[in-house]
């Protein structure tokens, strides 16, 4: 399964659209915009609650490639004029995320909620598996990410070795022939580029890195003085090449900050987890809890405590396997022991043991542990207890369950 496909060709496009169109709306605009009705936050205004919708100039967008009605790549992006930084996180399209009344195993991947639910679909789909607020959306073709590269003049890459690769198989069927050398590669062979994954010797870590040098040089390129005199033709391209729910508002305003407040940092990263297989298919499977984390980090401003209290899925993943849990029944109910022994099977943990605990009085259940607080804190956030304690897990699992009279 290729865990990062095509990972930066969106991060790539929303670059552009931050910069070419909002350039294009300032430009137009510069006359016309009344800075008090938008106002750019500084470092001295009070920042908006961590339990709110996002400032005004800083808003989760996120970024979908659209093949053929398939969500090709998926990511959030977030620009924080006061800090003059960009987040970026990527969704694998393989990120296993099951939805209700949709048991085929195709329909688990989060690509699905796509093509099946929209973009409506997708948008909470990712709203509930990092607990942030999205904002506006934008949705874009590869052929949209040739034509902008073609419009700015192609970008210069110095490509570190010869790259050859055909794969008929691929969506779209992906040739790659590049040579060596520092370079100015148009549309097509930018997407070549980016689109390279094999040769590297550092494997990831190298495309990545090459993806990156990428980006900065297309930075470069539209943040330019000599990119001006092509902002009306770009602004065209992208109108062509694009669908989104952002204003002509929303853009002045991303406008007035990006020009004010030149981005410095780009700071990318994969929602954590790890590839493997369920019932002979391919996933993504998430990591919820470095997952959430992340998604805090990045786009803290936009958390929204209603959807933040709704990431209550977890969902079955071979990182959990490596958690051994033994589960006590601290009731007089039989069964319950097994019935959140089974429950914990099924999201992938390993179940070593199954017992009735020397007390029956326990009010409320809780989970302990002498090894690993965050294991706890998985097993314990998958039965949705509160109670978790160190120091006093006495058997060789990792992690020790006593099921209470609140889980009768």
């Amino acid at each position: 399964m290729k865990r990062a496909l095509k990972i930066s060709l969106l991060v790539i496009l929303g670059i552009a659209l931050s910069i070419g169109t909002s350039a294009f709306m300032f430009y137009r605009n510069l006359n016309v915009v009344n800075t008090e009705e938008n106002p750019v936050t500084t470092n001295n205004q009070v920042k908006t609650s961590k339990q709110n919708s996002s400032s005004q100039n800083k808003k989760n967008i996120l970024f979908v490639g659209d093949a053929d009605g398939l969500s090709d790549t998926i990511f959030v992006a977030s620009f924080d004029a006061n800090k003059k930084e960009i987040d970026m996180l990527s969704i694998p399209r393989d990120t296993y995320y099951p939805r209700p009344g949709y048991n085929a195993p195709t329909e688990k991947k989060i690509n699905a909620a796509y093509s099946e639910q929209k973009i409506d679909g997708l948008k909470d789909a990712v709203e509930n598996l990092l607990g942030i607020k999205i904002d506006n959306y934008v949705i874009l073709t590869y052929d949209g990410f040739k034509d902008i590269i073609n419009t700015i003049g192609g970008v210069e890459v110095n490509i570190p070795f010869d790259m050859k690769y055909d794969d008929n198989v691929a969506n779209p069927p992906l040739h790659i022939n590049l040579k060596k050398g520092l370079q100015v590669l148009d549309g097509e062979q930018s997407l070549q580029f980016v689109r390279y994954r094999h040769g590297y010797t550092d494997g990831d870590i190298g495309r990545i890195n090459a993806q990156q040098e990428f980006l900065k040089s297309f930075i470069k390129k539209v943040t330019s003085p000599t990119i001006i005199t092509k902002i009306p033709s770009l602004a065209i391209t992208l109108s062509k090449n694009l669908k989104t729910d952002l204003t002509a508002k929303d853009i002045t305003t991303y406008a007035l900050d990006f020009v004010k407040n030149k981005p410095q940092n780009i700071n990318t990263s994969i929602l954590p987890g790890e590839g493997g297989y369920m019932d002979a298919y391919s996933y993504y499977f998430v990591d919820q809890q470095k997952a959430m984390e992340v998604a805090s980090e990045m786009f803290g401003d936009g958390l929204s405590s209603d959807s933040v209290s709704t990431v209550s899925q977890i969902t079955y993943s071979p990182i959990n396997n490596t958690i051994s849990v033994a589960v006590y029944n601290g009731t007089k109910v039989e069964g319950l022991a097994a019935k959140y022994a089974d429950e914990l099977k099924n999201l992938g943990f390993n179940v070593v043991k199954i017992a009735n605990a020397d007390a029956k009085n326990y009010d409320e259940s809780c989970v302990y542990t002498n090894t690993n607080i965050d294991k706890a804190s998985k097993v314990a956030s998958a039965l949705s207890i509160k109670n978790v304690l160190k120091g006093e897990n006495s058997n060789s699992a990792d992690v020790t369950v006593i099921i209470g009279n609140d889980k009768k």
